[in-house]
């Protein structure tokens, strides 16, 4: 899930494909949407990716989303593989990577996780 600000200061939390890759947070963005705009004017962001299985595993990571074009097949597309082979597997990578889309990476300046592997619900 990923947390955007808007203009108006409230937050946008949309899902999102990502990968997590040398120490950073990739996702893609089709050119177009709204999520580069607002990546625009204001670049900070939140990014939480959870299970959903015990032991239910998080991580909330907060940065600054930085957008490029470089390399948008490529990583795009490793982004994507995964996704399209586990939950699609009658796509394509490439009908998911519209034409115009750009990476943007989150170099966390702040994560939490945690973990329910303890929890007596189980």
């Amino acid at each position: 899930m990923l947390g955007l600000h808007r203009q108006d200061g409230s937050i946008l939390l949309t899902p999102v494909l990502h990968l997590f890759k040398a120490g950073a947070f990739y996702f893609q963005v089709p050119g177009g949407d709204r999520k580069i705009a607002m990546l625009e004017r204001d670049p900070r962001c939140s990014i939480l990716v959870a299970e959903n299985e015990h032991p239910y595993r998080a991580i909330e990571a907060t940065g600054e989303g930085r957008m490029s074009t470089d390399d948008y097949h490529d990583l795009g597309t490793e982004i994507v593989r995964r996704y399209v082979e586990a939950h699609d597997p009658g796509a394509t990578v490439s009908d998911y990577l519209l034409a115009g889309g750009i990476v943007v990476r989150i170099e966390p300046t702040t994560m939490r996780a945690w973990d329910y592997a303890d929890a007596a619900y189980v």
